[in-house]
């Protein structure tokens, strides 16, 4: 268990890797919370309970001395959530109000799609990080949950790239 890290990162994985990143960090010696619900699926013949990560793709994790780097040699592991660029830092207190929250007997914890960024095609978005960081852009197509294809006007000549869905804020006019 880590006692001297500085918070909680948000650690975004593969598809459906989650408990195996988990496993591989736990693994190491860090701390690791995979918040979890229990669900139904369906198979083609019966219905089964089962054990689904309540954010789909995420993590939290601490390391010893803010060791972020070594989270990104992980197997599995995508990148960390960043704010500005900087990997973002949970604090101890949220990250325990949480797991309280999740963990209450009087309610059973469900994922909830984004109600904050709704991104829809025509959308005008500014892309925030990356090689095109600041590039003004319009949704031209929203492919899955976390891509989209965007047309970026640059040298009077346009260009079509796909970017992720968390690497674009909406564009306030």
């Amino acid at each position: 268990m880590v006692t001297d890290a500085i918070g909680w990162y948000v650690v975004w994985t593969e598809p459906r890797a989650e408990k195996k990143v988990a496993s591989r960090i736990a693994a190491r010696g860090d701390d690791v919370w995979l918040p979890t619900y229990t669900g139904k699926r369906r198979w083609s013949d019966r219905w089964q309970e089962v054990v689904l990560p309540l954010f789909p793709g995420y993590l939290f994790a601490k390391t010893a001395n803010g060791g972020w780097r070594d989270l990104l040699q992980t197997p599995g592991v995508l990148t960390l959530v960043k704010h500005g660029g900087v990997p973002a830092v949970l604090h101890d207190d949220f990250v325990e109000q949480l797991r309280s929250i999740v963990a209450a007997p009087e309610g059973v914890p469900e994922p909830v799609e984004s109600l904050s960024l709704r991104i829809a095609p025509g959308d005008e978005v500014i892309v925030q990080e990356g090689p095109l960081k600041g590039a003004r852009g319009s949704v031209v197509e929203v492919r899955g949950a976390r891509r989209l294809l965007i047309w970026v006007e640059a040298i009077g000549k346009g260009m079509l790239c796909t970017i992720g869905m968390a690497k674009v804020l909406p564009a306030h006019d």
